[in-house]
């Protein structure tokens, strides 16, 4: 967090190649989790969610789930719903599971705080997230330096 407030403080063209810098590393991180969601079991639900994944610019890489845009359902197609499923709804059930509820059956079984492709993929990332992070600062600051 001290870094940030510094960050906010320091020249404008290193907030927005910092910008840059970490929005590509969000990106490589949802392509990632995009490529795990499809080796889960009954691959559909996180795939669909994580179409809804998007790499957001900010000064450290950020990603969101566009949770309002509709969940493409199969069996129950949204028109036929009075109330439409979004992504939003499903990504808790399609990451983490379901089953221990009536309305959670068309999950997965559940699987504790540990995920089944979103984050699995952050903790096997983490560190090259850390290093592509930490590189991207030096070679913004570089850049900065020379001009």
């Amino acid at each position: 967090t001290a870094f940030l407030r510094d960050a906010a403080k320091a020249d404008e063209g290193f907030n927005k190649e910092m910008r840059i810098a970490s929005q590509q590393i969000a990106q490589m991180l949802v392509d990632k989790a995009k490529v795990e969601a499809g080796t889960v079991t009954r691959s559909r639900q996180a795939t669909e969610v994580m179409k809804g994944m998007r790499a957001r610019r900010d000064r450290i890489p950020t990603i969101k789930l566009d949770e309002k845009s509709g969940f493409v359902s199969a069996s129950n197609p949204n028109r036929k719903r009075k109330r439409k499923v979004t992504r939003g709804d499903v990504f808790f059930g399609a990451e983490f599971g379901g089953q221990a509820r009536p309305r959670t059956q068309q999950f997965l079984r559940h699987r504790g705080r540990s995920g089944y492709f979103f984050w699995p993929t952050v903790r096997k990332e983490k560190e090259n997230i850390a290093k592509e992070y930490l590189d991207a600062i030096q070679r913004v600051l570089n850049t900065l330096k020379d001009s």
